[in-house]
């Protein structure tokens, strides 16, 4: 009896301890084994916190020369010296300063022809393929094929998966919205030859102020080869800041013009042109390319000239690159310390 009972406690113990073994394998997490709840959340945060990568162009031409350049060697030509600076990049917006329609081009192999341009509807998958994400479309030369040609163009470009911003009226389609992890981002245009429409872009930006993080303002503007800037640019882009933009970045001049930090807030009164025909010896053969780069507690604007021959984009090196930075730093209005930044190539704000 005694010999059972002494056996019943030793079953009883060797019991109890394989269930604390058992409750304490339990309790204490496998290194190896990876809880996806918290894989995820470590994810979001992760993409949450990543840096932001923006690239934006000026004025892009692809009727005439430069239609006709695709015609012959094929539709990447323009963009072949610079496609691999253009990938990888979150957003990459250029100023679509013509309509894509099926309107038989009134340009191509022709002197003195009329300044009404259409793009050829075959370019759009392969900008899309290039990297390209959005167009700007609030232009002086939008509505050269009518609004027939610009509601073709619309259709096209979204069927090309293809985003557009801004109208020819600053009326519709004024603000472009993108959710990039923590970021709500706004590009919002202007034309300032519809000679209307001012006020609408105005409230706009005040509005959009209170619900996203970065606002872009990408106004059409100034005098044509103009290599300073107008005071209605300069009132004009101090307003926009005013209401709240964080950037502007125009075009139209066809040249670069100067930059000026306003409130804090950078204004490129003109990068000049992108993809163009315009001659290669003077200031329409050159354009900047900014590539902003948003992280949680600051932005940054990294400046990049290139060169334009023969329709053709082409990042600038060494002292070519330096001696442009140099006069944007001596034309440029904004303190000591901006300036030396800019001769290197950026521009940082803090956030």
């Amino acid at each position: 009896m005694k010999m059972l009972i002494g056996k019943n406690w030793l079953i009883i113990l060797i019991a109890i301890l394989f269930i604390a073994i058992g409750y304490s394998i339990i309790k204490k997490p496998n290194p190896l084994v990876v809880d996806p709840t918290s894989q995820q959340i470590a994810k979001s945060k992760q993409e949450n916190n990543k840096p932001i990568s923006i690239l934006i162009f000026g004025d892009m031409m692809l009727d005439r020369l430069a239609r006709q350049k695709m015609e012959e060697k094929g539709l990447e030509f323009p963009f072949e010296l610079i496609k691999e600076f253009i990938l990888g990049n979150d957003i990459v917006v250029a100023n679509s300063e013509r309509s894509f329609t099926s309107f038989k081009s009134v340009t191509v192999g022709k002197k003195d022809a009329p300044l009404n341009f259409t793009f050829n509807p075959e370019v759009l998958p392969v900008l899309k393929k290039l990297g390209f994400t959005l167009l700007g479309q609030a232009n002086n030369h939008t509505l050269n094929f009518g609004t027939e040609g610009f509601t073709e163009s619309k259709t096209l470009m979204t069927m090309s998966e293809l985003d557009y911003f801004g109208d020819p009226q600053n009326t519709d389609d004024l603000i472009y919205i993108k959710n990039l992890g923590s970021e709500k981002i706004g590009f919002i245009a202007y034309n300032e030859f519809s000679y209307q429409g001012l006020d609408n872009v105005l409230s706009l930006i005040k509005k959009a102020r209170e619900n996203l993080s970065y606002i872009v303002v990408y106004p059409h503007w100034g005098e044509e080869y103009n290599l300073g800037f107008t005071s209605l640019q300069q009132r004009t882009a101090r307003s926009f800041i005013d209401h709240g933009a964080d950037v502007v970045i125009g075009m139209h001049p066809h040249v670069i013009e100067p930059i000026e930090i306003y409130n804090n807030k950078p204004i490129f009164y003109s990068i000049g042109n992108f993809i163009f025909d315009q001659s290669e010896t003077g200031s329409t053969g050159k354009g900047l390319a900014i590539k902003l780069i948003l992280e949680k507690n600051s932005a940054t604007y990294f400046i990049n000239p290139f060169s334009i021959k023969q329709t053709q984009a082409s990042l600038m090196l060494n002292d070519k690159k330096q001696e442009e930075l140099n006069d944007l730093e001596k034309n440029m209005i904004a303190s000591e310390s901006f300036k030396q930044e800019v001769s290197t190539g950026l521009i940082k704000i803090l956030r």
